[in-house]
């Protein structure tokens, strides 16, 4: 229909028609991917996570895409929510903001908000503009107003990052650059951000090292059903085998789509070492966690002692 030739009272009639369908339609979106969320259907779709599926496989902004899950985490635990989306009481920048203030209180406080105290939240931004609702929820669980994160990227790759600190944070980090000067001493906070980056990796590095040594050190040879033993993969077969896949290489056997995520890689045996397979190249690929994960799962019914 050609809105041109609506007289305006039908023009709105239409339009209000049409917000409402808009409402209904965005519920029943987010119990879809709250479902697909609960089945991890898109680790299935050779997906590292449900946020990349929802950007890369169906097109949403990271912005879209996070709003939307975060409601439909909330909204699986509340269902009745639903009926607050249809009659616009509620919208997804709401249930948004709610939930990454009920993740600020659980980890301030170190507790789990039950159902009903989340509720009661819900119901008093009900009708509320964005502004309103951030003040409602920093005075009702006692949290300091937030202005959102922003990134801004130049043309040069660069970034310019807005952050806003509370007083508490801004003090730490003052401390801190301070306690680093000597390291950092131009007490720039892009160098100080930086130093601080490398150390924390460094730090894990080591630790997983040092780990990964001690339960070497601590296991004993254990014999697979195959009758072999599984040895550990050479350094330089490890190293040209990430070398070679800079990424998760899991397919979905449907759409042949590879995940290709580049975080938390790991080297995965294709015929796992107890059905007899070895540590040849030909042998080894490169998953993500959480894909190494969904694979390990599966075969866990093959395995004989695992059934």
């Amino acid at each position: 229909m050609d809105v041109k030739i609506l007289s305006n009272s039908e023009l709105m009639v239409r339009f209000g028609k049409l917000v409402q369908t808009e409402r209904k339609i965005t519920h029943l979106v987010l119990e879809c991917i709250a479902e697909i969320d609960c089945r991890k259907i898109y680790l299935e779709r050779a997906y590292p996570s449900l946020y990349e599926f929802l950007v890369k496989e169906f097109g949403y902004s990271p912005s879209s895409a996070v709003r939307r899950i975060e409601s439909a985490r909330l909204l699986r635990e509340l269902p009745e929510m639903s009926e607050k989306i249809e009659a616009g009481a509620l919208n997804l920048s709401q249930l948004s903001k709610v939930q990454q203030a009920i993740r600020t209180v659980q980890k301030i406080e170190d507790r789990t908000m039950d159902a009903e105290e989340k509720r009661e939240l819900l119901g008093k931004i009900e009708y509320t503009t964005q502004n309103q609702t951030e003040l409602i929820l920093a005075q009702e669980l006692s949290l300091p107003f937030v202005t959102e994160q922003r990134e801004q990227i130049h043309r040069d790759e660069s970034v310019t990052l807005s952050i806003t600190f509370s007083k508490e944070q801004f003090a730490l980090l003052q401390q801190v650059q301070d306690l680093i000067s000597h390291n950092v001493p131009t007490k720039k906070w892009a160098e100080v951000m930086t130093y601080l980056a490398q150390q924390e990796t460094k730090r894990r590095t080591l630790v997983k090292r040092s780990t990964r040594a001690s339960q070497k050190s601590s296991s004993t040879s254990k014999t697979e059903i195959s009758g072999s033993e599984r040895k550990a993969i050479r350094t330089n077969l490890r190293k040209s085998i990430f070398a070679n896949g800079n990424c998760c290489e899991y397919q979905d056997p449907v759409t042949k789509k590879i995940c290709g995520g580049t975080r938390f890689l790991q080297i995965d045996h294709i015929q796992p070492v107890w059905a007899g397979g070895d540590n040849s190249s030909e042998n080894l690929r490169v998953l993500c966690a959480r894909h190494n994960s969904l694979k390990y799962a599966k075969e866990s019914g093959q395995h004989p002692l695992r059934r």
